[in-house]
């Protein structure tokens, strides 16, 4: 009975971000599909984009052939419910299903940079969301 109780907690305690949801293959990253990554906001707003806080994306497919992946795009936004009062936070996608490549962040330990297939430049440095949206 005590391995059973043993294992159920550890079960219950091993968080879900202990899985690989990062898989380094060469020089590029391949990242879970479903795993939502947020914008660092500490370096994004140095680099002065407005409530970089606000945004977070969506792997929304495996690695293809070429190693992009396709991500949706959201955005936090507050709603007032004028009837109740109360203010909730909603997600707002505002770009869906484009490709992007993750290569790890050399100066960021644990964290990604989006980057584009097109001209190779760098959109968003971004990692696992701690707070879920």
């Amino acid at each position: 009975m005590f391995m059973y109780a043993l294992a159920f907690a550890i079960v219950l305690g091993f968080p879900l971000s202990g899985f690989a949801q990062f898989i380094d293959r060469g020089e590029y990253v391949e990242v879970s599909k479903g795993v939502r990554l947020c914008s660092n906001a500490r370096l994004d707003t140095s680099k002065g984009m407005l409530d970089p806080e606000n945004r977070f994306w969506r792997v929304t497919s495996i690695p293809r052939a070429n190693r992009t992946q396709t991500v949706d795009a959201f955005v936090l936004e507050s709603a007032y419910d004028r009837k109740s009062g109360e203010t909730t936070l909603e997600a707002r996608q505002y770009d869906e299903g484009y490709a992007t490549l993750f290569k790890r962040a050399t100066e960021q330990k644990g964290m990604l940079l989006m980057v584009s297939p097109r001209d190779g430049q760098v959109e968003a440095t971004v990692e696992i969301c701690r707070k879920m949206h």
